[in-house]
């Protein structure tokens, strides 16, 4: 990890602030996936991408981790919580409600990963109060959001890529 994204991560943590919800939310897409199969699990480079997610957010103070029954989020969320040592929680790729209803009632006090996917992203930030419309790419791997939830100032959020 570069100086530069281990700092803007510390930054995202120190910012955070409690507000009856998670101090912070981080939400990834599933790594790259094989292109054949009605569930298509990963290929070589998405095993390798989601251990360098797994390296990547070593010191985030994650506790735990949320997929989608989808064979590509499930085995990209597998790799991080196997390496941190984390739970995981699986919910169906379309219950964006059921996803936010866990959040609210199960880790209200956690930091959380999401895998996500392209689709599903936009209306996981749009629910837990992101304003603003946002699209992930279709060929895009390597997004990092960080959702801080507040009070006062409002909700904030970062986006990085990895490098």
């Amino acid at each position: 990890m570069t100086t530069q994204l281990a700092f803007l991560v510390l930054a995202a943590l120190l910012l955070a602030t409690s507000v009856n919800a998670q101090e912070v939310l981080f939400i990834i897409r599933h790594a790259e996936k094989e292109v054949a199969g009605e569930d298509p699990g990963l290929t070589q480079d998405g095993r390798a991408r989601s251990a360098s997610w797994a390296s990547f957010l070593e010191h985030a103070e994650i506790d735990h981790v949320i997929t989608t029954d989808a064979r590509r989020s499930q085995q990209t969320g597998d790799v991080i919580a196997q390496a941190l040592g984390l739970a995981q929680t699986q919910i169906a790729i379309q219950d964006v409600t059921g996803l936010i209803d866990a959040l609210e009632f199960e880790h209200s006090e956690d930091r959380v990963l999401i895998v996500g996917h392209t689709e599903t992203i936009p209306s996981i930030l749009s629910r837990i109060g992101h304003p603003d419309t946002l699209e992930v790419d279709q060929e895009d791997y390597s997004n990092l959001f960080i959702f801080i939830p507040g009070a006062g100032e409002g909700a904030r959020l970062i986006q990085m890529r990895m490098p």
